[in-house]
């Protein structure tokens, strides 16, 4: 029996997302990813993506930022991926505007499973994605039809959260997660995504 799977590892780390509405029956208000890439083409690196209405729904200047240590790397990861995903295609103007903020510092603080904070600190500004009340993981292997690109497989271990916020230079974000389809269960609408990995079919 042949156990290696066919075709190109693009990338494998992290890749958690929250995302928040300010009503539970309108758009989203704040969509948010991190990535922990270990390993890729690119190389290694962070990036943090927060996009405050994503949809341009007329917020007075809306947070939105990318900030990254390995810029051609974050690049690559929003026009190939980021903008593939469902949620993300109808933020093309947000996407379009945003600059790339090079050297920020990473970091983690965590108390799991009770809560996992990803932060970034860069030209005097600090954002955190903060995910509480960890639940039970579970494995996905996600084919490409069905995949977000497409294109790719994509395998993971999600790990849903209770509840998330976002939070940048001390504001908090507007929004909070919401109950949705999530694979073959309910979930909020936040979650830690281990071990990620996308293969060209």
């Amino acid at each position: 029996m042949d156990y290696v799977r066919s075709g190109k590892v693009e990338w494998t780390g992290d890749n958690p997302p929250i995302y928040l509405k300010t009503d539970p029956q309108g758009d989203w208000s704040t969509l948010a990813l991190f990535f922990r890439i270990n390993g890729s083409d690119l190389g290694r690196g962070h990036m943090i993506l927060v996009l405050e209405d994503p949809y341009g729904t007329g917020v007075a200047d809306p947070v939105r930022l990318c900030c990254t240590d390995n810029p051609p790397l974050a690049r690559w990861l929003l026009d190939d991926f980021v903008r593939k995903f469902g949620l993300f295609r109808p933020a093309a103007a947000a996407l379009d505007a945003l600059d790339i903020v090079d050297g920020a510092r990473f970091g983690v603080q965590a108390d799991y499973p009770r809560h996992v904070t990803e932060l970034a600190e860069f030209d005097g500004h600090r954002v955190e994605l903060r995910w509480n009340g960890l639940q039970a993981m579970f494995a996905v292997a996600q084919p490409p039809g069905d995949s977000q690109t497409g294109r790719h497989e994509m395998f993971s271990v999600f790990q849903p959260a209770a509840s998330a916020s976002i939070t940048f230079d001390g504001r908090q974000l507007p929004g909070a997660t919401v109950e949705r389809d999530f694979f073959d269960r309910r979930a909020q609408s936040a979650a830690l995504a281990h071990s990620e990995s996308w293969i060209c079919a």
